[in-house]
Parts: C-alpha cells; sequence; structure tokens
C-alpha cells in the first residue's frame, strides 16, 4: 500500500493525540503516513507532492468539506472518523478508531463519488476577468454579509432567464448540502445519488419564490439588478469572497467528485443516516 493521509482539524487538541496513536498503528503495518492539518494558518496541502492510497480525515463534518475541495481534484478517497459533533458525512467515532480502519485496509468498503460545484466569479471590469475556479462539497451561498439591505438578483439557467429574487441570499446546493443550510431555509432532502443541482432563496420577498432543482448538466448564472455593496459569495460556509458591482456568479457541477470511502452495512447507508440523525424513525410523543 503507498502512502496513507491523516488529516485533522488542530482546534481539537484531542485529535492530535488520536494522530500518534494512528500513526504508530499504521507504521506497524508496514504504511507509511502523511500529515495534514486543517484549522490552522499553516497550508500543508502545498507540500503533498506524493500520491496517497486514501485520507483518514479526523474532526466533524466541517473538517471533511474543507479537506473535499483539497482532495477531491487530486482524485484522493477520504475515509472520515468523527469526532466532532454531528458527523453526517462521516464514519463512526474515534472510539473504535482502529477497528474501522482495519476494514479499509482489508478493502471492505465501497465508493461513494459525491458531486461538487464549481464556481466563477465573473468580474465588471473592462477585461471581464474570471476568479476562480472555487470548489464546494455542500453549496456556494450569495450572502449580504453583514449589512442589512436584501439582494436584487436575476437567476438564469442555462442562458435563460428563470427568475428574479429580493432576498436575504440564494443557496446552490448539491445534493449532498441538501441536508445542511438548504434543508434549514426550506429546501428538499436529496438522494445523494441523483443527479441535480438545488437552487433555494434565502428569506425570499415573493412567497412564490420556491425551492427547485435542476439538473446538474446545466449552467447557472447569478446577476445583481441593484447595486449591492457588501455582497459576499461563501463555500460550504468556510470560504468567503467579496462580490463587487456589476460582477456575476456563474456556477456548475464541477468536473471532480469527492470520493468518500463507506463501509460495508447500514450504518453507512444514507437513509439509515437520516434517520439516526434527523430522528425520522422516532413517532412524535404525546
Amino acid at each position: 500500500m503507498h502512502k496513507v493521509g491523516i488529516i485533522y482539524n488542530t482546534s481539537r487538541k484531542e485529535n492530535l493525540e488520536v494522530v500518534e496513536k494512528l500513526e504508530k498503528f499504521l507504521h506497524g503495518k508496514g504504511i507509511s503516513t502523511w500529515r495534514g492539518r486543517t484549522g490552522s494558518e499553516k497550508n500543508d496541502w502545498e507540500f503533498l507532492t506524493e500520491p496517497l492510497e486514501f485520507a483518514i480525515v479526523l474532526g466533524g463534518d466541517g473538517t471533511l468539506l474543507g479537506t473535499s475541495r483539497m482532495l477531491a481534484p487530486k482524485g484522493i478517497p477520504m475515509f472520515g472518523i468523527n469526532t466532532g459533533h454531528l458527523g453526517f458525512l462521516s464514519e463512526g467515532r474515534a472510539g473504535n478508531l482502529f477497528e474501522l480502519v482495519e476494514q479499509v485496509l482489508k478493502k471492505e468498503y465501497r465508493i461513494e463519488a459525491r458531486a461538487m460545484l464549481c464556481g466563477y466569479v465573473l468580474t465588471s471590469d473592462k477585461l471581464q476577468n474570471e476568479r476562480g475556479p472555487f470548489f464546494a462539497l455542500n453549496d456556494i451561498v450569495i450572502s449580504r454579509g453583514v449589512h442589512h439591505k436584501m439582494i436584487y438578483m436575476a437567476l438564469n439557467v442555462d442562458e435563460r432567464p428563470v427568475a428574479d429574487y429580493i432576498a436575504d441570499g440564494l443557496i446552490i446546493s448539491t445534493p449532498t448540502g441538501s441536508t445542511a443550510y438548504a434543508l434549514s431555509a426550506g429546501g428538499a432532502v436529496i438522494d445523494p445519488e441523483i443527479r441535480g443541482i438545488e437552487i433555494v432563496p434565502i428569506c425570499a420577498h415573493t412567497l412564490t419564490n420556491r425551492p427547485h432543482i435542476v439538473a446538474d448538466s446545466r449552467i447557472i448564472t447569478i446577476t445583481f439588478n441593484r447595486p449591492h455593496e457588501g455582497t459576499m459569495l461563501q463555500l460550504d460556509g468556510q470560504e468567503n469572497l467579496s462580490i463587487q458591482m456589476g460582477d456575476k456568479v456563474r456556477i456548475s457541477r464541477s468536473a471532480h467528485s469527492a470520493k468518500m470511502i463507506r463501509l460495508l452495512g447500514e450504518e453507512s447507508d444514507f437513509y439509515w443516516t437520516i434517520r439516526q440523525k434527523f430522528h425520522w424513525g422516532m413517532l412524535a410523543k404525546q
């Protein structure tokens, strides 16, 4: 086996102890390792020059989201171990870490290819430059930032006008992201195997502006009908970019997919996770 990556969230001090135990476990099996840190100002990704067999990601869903934007373009599969709160995207918890990793080493898993988004900001200058590409596993969000005024936006799909919004923002979500911010804003839960992109307005002024789903072969363009100082573009809720006057945002499905290692068994099933994490399997108490 080639080198295995161990990526961990440095904001949780207990993760470092887990990393050291995991490295000792893998080294005992003759497997070399590479460490990567998230939640740190140091950019370890610049020093990843060798191919990895896969990467073990220690943290919550946020750690896995951030890692996906780095590893998906490299085609490296990720195996998430939940040391955070919800753990919707990851497998198990660190308490049975070695047992879980042993299953992966024995190839007792399948790989889910999760769709990602690719975004560009088309600048308003005379040269019509592009900023991007930017990638997201959950969603790309247009937000009003710290300003209180609503945003006036126009949505085009494949250069055809679809809707005008007066809203606090707009969520462009993958099926994976449908259980995150999009769900909180009134969107639908989407099976991750569906090839679609969900568009969800945030607090739209017009009640007929409803969430809708388009084929992921479409190209989505967002323009702004009024001055929109302070408007932000957010990637998975982690990276922020400012939108300037006259800019446009173009979003499509990324050519890269996030390769997620899933163990064999019901606990890795999407609907099992939905029932457990969202309590869909519980009757309302009288």
